[in-house]
């Protein structure tokens, strides 16, 4: 099965793999059972994110430092490349001062976009060559994730501390930026976003501010914030503490999950309408989620639990759980 994205949110009947940021480690499950088969340490600290070349031949993940947003004093510069149908490490890419890399994804020309959040930059990778192609300053601080119109012509970088800064792939400049932070808020938490996709139709994107974890929609042709929806039962957070949040459509387009690290809660939200929504709890520290090819299910990794849980999507509530390493931060079927 395809779908017109390229990051991680894909689905597929081969594999999964999962980025198991807490140990370091890449690891493959088997696509029904999710029983781990295999993994292999990485060979430098530390693995987060993922994307996925569009012929599923390859993974790419970034070695981000040993640290966090704000606080990563030995940030790394490289990225994986790894073969899927091996399920082994086939490249390391160096990107020389380009450090701290995170958000990516995979174009249909083969390339990376990839966001490097101590330099604050957007670079253009050529993997085959080992390259960096390109590079731009990020007009927002703290550059951190990002999300790829289906049709491949805007990328759109979700920044920690400013605005959501939108790019032209085919003009290659900078051409709008989406304010998003609270009133008064110049840095820190409510001062930018934290997970961003697009939906299945490119029509709208939604981010998730790290103000008030509310849903932020953008109408992409206008590059406005048309809409903002509250995540039910979200519980207040520290805001001296991450807020991180992640978002993803399911591949068919019908729901938006969203989780939030710091309330160990997953959501199901209805795609045409993002009031309907459904809160599930889950363990500790929720991130990454992935999307099994039946449709029917949705698997949320805790980070901080070491833990999988599969959610009904229909119900919706927790079904299942499975051992997750010592704490997945992203995962996808292929």
């Amino acid at each position: 099965m395809t779908t017109p994205y390229a990051g991680s949110n894909i689905t597929g009947t081969t594999g999964v793999i999962a980025v198991d940021k807490v140990g370091n480690h890449i690891r493959f499950y088997d696509p029904e059972s999710l029983r781990e088969i295999k993994s292999f340490a990485a060979p430098e600290p530390a693995a987060h994110e993922l994307a996925i070349s569009h012929d599923r031949r390859l993974a790419f993940v970034p070695l981000y430092g040993d640290g966090i947003y704000g606080n990563n004093k030995n940030p790394n510069n490289k990225i994986l490349v790894i073969d899927l149908e091996v399920q082994a490490l086939a490249d390391v890419i160096d990107l020389g001062e380009m450090t701290a890399p995170h958000g990516l994804v995979a174009t249909s020309d083969g390339k990376l976009w990839v966001v490097a959040d101590i330099p604050n930059k957007l670079i253009v990778v050529d993997p085959a060559r080992r390259e960096i192609e390109a590079s731009y300053d990020c007009p927002s601080k703290g550059a951190h994730q990002m999300t790829l119109l289906p049709d491949e012509s805007k990328v759109y970088v979700s920044c920690k501390e400013g605005d959501l800064a939108v790019f032209d792939r085919g003009r290659r400049t900078w051409t709008a930026a989406v304010p998003l932070r609270a009133p008064g808020i110049m840095t820190g938490n409510g001062s930018g976003s934290e997970g961003v996709m697009s939906t299945p139709a490119g029509d709208r994107l939604v981010a998730i501010d790290n103000a008030n974890n509310d849903l932020r929609v953008i109408d992409t042709r206008t590059d406005t914030e048309v809409d903002r929806v509250p995540l039910a039962s979200s519980p207040p957070t520290n805001p001296k503490r991450s807020r991180l949040a992640k978002l993803m459509f399911s591949p068919d387009g019908r729901y938006l999950v969203a989780t939030s690290y710091a309330s160990a809660l997953a959501w199901v939200i209805d795609a045409m309408d993002l009031r309907r929504q459904t809160p599930v709890p889950v363990a500790k520290g929720p991130q990454g989620m992935a999307f099994p090819p039946d449709g029917k299910s949705v698997v949320v990794a805790s980070h901080d639990s070491g833990l999988l849980t599969r959610i009904d999507l229909t119900e919706p509530r927790a079904v299942a759980a499975y051992d997750g390493g010592s704490g997945i931060e992203v995962l996808a079927w292929y």
